[in-house]
């Protein structure tokens, strides 16, 4: 009878292990897609990783992920850069468990010094869609008022996108300045067209 009870036992301790050695073969997986040196690879795992995240929703898996998606952003290309996005996109209600949060924002944020305007807007877009776990962060505000007087209109379009989504997380009196802020960029912009040929509007 003991042997039977010590052999349940087992049974029992092997199950309740199961679901943590899949999520770890997965992410393991995963990982190496991530690193691997074929493109079509990388871009394979990355689209992954939303599925991932709902069917092992545990809060060190999502953060290991996050952050080595986070380090793809920072060293990858625009392309990558645009696919993770989207797994931020898809991944809103996970934000919550990254654990080294600070981590995840410094190698994200480390783009938006970039000479490029798209990956700065990238970076814009991906910052406005994780911005439910970073609104109260003063220097991604700074960045996304610095980048709304972009001479660059994908830049400046990116900022304005992300201006709406951490008004749409902060308290009632910043979601009105930023609200404010938009309005007063958009008015920027119609003062520099000029009505031409009988009516038709030119970007000057």
């Amino acid at each position: 009878m003991a042997s039977v009870s010590a052999r349940l036992s087992i049974i029992g301790e092997t199950s309740s292990c199961e679901p943590d050695q899949d999520a770890n073969s997965a992410l393991t997986e995963l990982d190496k897609g991530l690193r691997s040196a074929k493109v079509g690879e990388q871009c394979e795992a990355i689209v992954r990783f939303p599925r991932l995240f709902e069917k092992y929703p545990f809060p060190i898996l999502i953060n290991s992920a996050c952050l080595k998606l986070a380090e793809l952003f920072r060293t990858g290309t625009n392309f990558h850069r645009t696919l993770i996005l989207r797994v931020m996109q898809q991944s809103q209600k996970h934000l919550d468990k990254i654990l080294n949060l600070d981590e995840f924002v410094h190698r994200l944020y480390a783009v938006i010094h970039s000479n490029d305007p798209v990956a700065r807007a990238l970076t814009l877009r991906t910052l406005g869609n994780i911005a439910s776990v970073v609104a109260e962060k003063k220097s991604i505000h700074h960045s996304i008022r610095n980048s709304l007087d972009s001479h660059d209109a994908v830049e400046m379009k990116s900022a304005i996108y992300a201006t709406g989504k951490f008004a749409a997380q902060s308290n009632t009196s910043q979601a009105e300045k930023s609200k404010n802020l938009i309005c007063s960029v958009i008015a920027l912009q119609v003062n520099d067209l000029q009505l031409v040929n009988g009516g038709g509007w030119k970007l000057l």
